[in-house]
């Protein structure tokens, strides 16, 4: 097999990763934790688990075939992907958090005649599916985890790779891998409709991945280490978290789980965070928590006054005033540095993606001196559209576009604001199409490589793009204006009592929202335990002052129609499993409007 002399010229994945095993073999590549201890994985260990694999695979899975993931963040993921890659196949990864119905619908839609699972769980999950003759397509189920006596048409990982085979079959394949050719089968996550699987080719991933490397620099990436907690399956984690720290060379931990997250911050002590924004929220509600009243809270604001005129100053390419200069050294001691010490002391910078960073909670870190740089993209665009760089962020923009990506904006037709528009895309990175919907694919993509994103926001005269909301999640009150919510919902959660926030207004008079508490940060202010779950924290009244409090405060600046005049304490949070979110964190509105209907209805009786 050929491989490049240099990283930069890789055309694809497979070769992307081999170039580094065979350049840097020695360093360390994987990290999890197995018990009480961090095991470690060097690239020239990871190369050899990938090629054992693939040379296992080889008879069954031809160029061109799919194979389907349904498995959490772990090494293991990253061998079945880079053996079905390797070898020319095309990899469709399916949140370890979907339903049965949605991982039966992606594994029928994608033609997957073989299925990597993670764990027994995993694997009872699959058998229920194949017992109803919901996946009659898949041929042979291979479990990672060891597992005593597997049924009929199930192999261990272990027991697969015993097979053996010919260990130079992936060379073979690799050398007439085509960059067009499509790489992986990308579900969207169905909150506006049925997934439609988004087909990237290895130039769209790879064109993406040494773009957002030059946008960072070099020297943002300095003995890398990577701590991996989003899943895999979303775009943003596997191109930014995962390729990007092939790329660069990086080290990647595998978190234990988000309810561990703090303590394995600590552990890793990683360079680079990539996160969807409710993390970044979460850090600002506990430091503003943790600094509530008397003298603490006073040198608390003191120092997030230093550390904002410092944050302004260097975002807008200014000279920090000598007064600030002298006093931040000093607040950064008194303040910032234990921010810094829970998140492990070495944060050179992170990415916020997936979802709209309120600018509030991007200046405070910014303050601190940490480097949130926010980004924007979609899993249709491999994903990354545009980021701030650590030499020029824009607060409240989601940065420029990358190398090679051109933006322009479309003005949507009866608006109050015609400088905003729907964001359109076109570059080496925006998808084939959705596989076997060309209807679907030719709403949004049109012959001359111009990408809908159904985001509306404008740019600026330094090409900065600002979004202010999805397209098909705009609201449309009954008098005919229109409300952009994520905004909104955003500044409710900046209040330490507010978990998750969901205004309501399509079709409707006026608006209202549902909000969840934090549990945590209220039975700490009132003095009293609240429930786990949070039931029952509406009906007490110092609950509905503070989160009224938060409500007047997001209001202030809104227009009439866009205000919330009611508000309900939701009975629990919004979660995954009960469909009302996303694996990333997003929410399915329409589910919301059906599970709380009769509360929403009580706003509006």
């Amino acid at each position: 097999m050929h491989l490049s002399a240099d990283v930069d010229a890789a055309t694809t994945i497979p070769e992307l990763f081999f170039t580094q095993v065979h350049d840097m073999g020695d360093q360390r590549a994987l990290k999890w934790k197995q018990g009480e201890e961090w095991l470690t994985l060097t690239y020239g260990e990871w190369g050899e688990a990938v090629r054992g694999l693939a040379a296992a695979l080889a008879d069954s899975v031809a160029a061109g075939d799919t194979v389907a993931l349904l498995c959490e963040n772990r090494k293991e993921w990253t061998y079945v992907d880079l053996a079905v890659l390797g070898l020319g196949g095309i990899l469709a990864p399916i949140y370890p958090t979907s339903t049965p119905a949605d991982v039966a619908y992606i594994i029928n839609d994608a033609g997957a005649k073989v299925l990597f699972v993670s764990s027994a769980e995993q694997l009872d999950r699959a058998l229920s599916l194949r017992g109803e003759g919901a996946i009659d397509i898949v041929e042979q189920i291979v479990v990672l985890d060891a597992v005593d006596s597997p049924p009929e048409g199930v192999l261990t990982l272990d027991a697969l790779v015993a097979q053996g085979g010919d260990a130079g079959e992936i060379d073979r394949r690799m050398e007439g891998l085509d960059p067009e050719e499509m790489a992986t089968l990308i579900y969207t996550s169905g909150t506006t409709g049925e997934p439609k699987g988004v087909m990237l080719s290895h130039r769209n991933i790879i064109r993406n991945v040494h773009a957002a490397f030059r946008r960072m620099g070099e020297d943002a990436f300095r003995e890398t280490v990577f701590l991996s907690f989003l899943p895999l399956s979303h775009s943003l984690e596997r191109t930014c978290g995962y390729y990007m720290a092939i790329r660069v060379a990086g080290t990647i931990a595998y978190a234990e789980s988000i309810e561990k997250l703090l303590g394995n911050f600590g552990d890793v002590r990683p360079t680079v965070l990539i996160s969807v924004p409710r993390i970044y929220e979460k850090v600002y509600a506990a430091v503003h928590s943790q600094a509530s009243s008397g003298f603490k809270k006073k040198v608390f604001d003191w120092a997030v006054k230093v550390g904002t005129v410092k944050a302004h100053a260097v975002a807008e390419r200014k000279p920090v005033p000598l007064a600030t200069k002298l006093m931040y050294p000093l607040a950064y001691r008194l303040v910032f540095r234990k921010i810094h010490a829970k998140m492990g002391g070495r944060m050179e910078f992170a990415i916020s993606g997936g979802a709209p960073l309120a600018r509030e909670i991007a200046v405070f870190l910014k303050a601190a001196g940490l480097t949130v740089l926010e980004g924007y993209g979609l899993t249709e665009t491999a994903p990354i559209l545009t980021i701030n760089g650590p030499a020029w962020t824009r607060f409240g923009a989601v940065g420029q576009a990358v190398e090679d990506v051109e933006i322009k904006i479309e003005p949507e037709p009866d608006t109050d604001r015609p400088d905003e528009g729907e964001i359109l895309a076109r570059g080496p990175n925006i998808m084939i199409g959705y596989y076997g919907k060309q209807a679907a694919t030719d709403e949004v993509l049109a012959a001359d490589g111009w990408f809908r994103t159904g985001d509306i926001g404008y740019m600026d005269d330094d090409g900065f793009v600002f979004i202010t909301d999805r397209k098909k999640e705009l609201l449309k009150t009954s008098g005919g204006k229109y409300v952009a919510p994520a905004p909104i919902e955003n500044e409710l959660k900046l209040s330490p009592y507010i978990e998750q926030a969901c205004v309501i207004g399509n079709r409707r008079k006026f608006c209202t929202a549902l909000l969840a508490p934090d549990v945590a940060a209220l039975s700490a202010e009132l003095g009293q335990e609240l429930p786990a779950d949070g039931a029952g924290a509406g009906d007490i009244p110092e609950v509905q002052a503070l989160m009224q409090a938060q409500v007047d405060k997001a209001n202030e600046d809104l227009g009439k129609w866009e205000q919330v005049k009611y508000f309900k304490v939701l009975p629990r949070l919004l979660s995954i499993e009960d469909g009302e979110l996303t694996p990333t964190l997003k929410m399915k509105r329409r589910v919301i409007d059906e599970h709380f209907e009769s509360l929403i209805d009580s706003m509006y009786s």
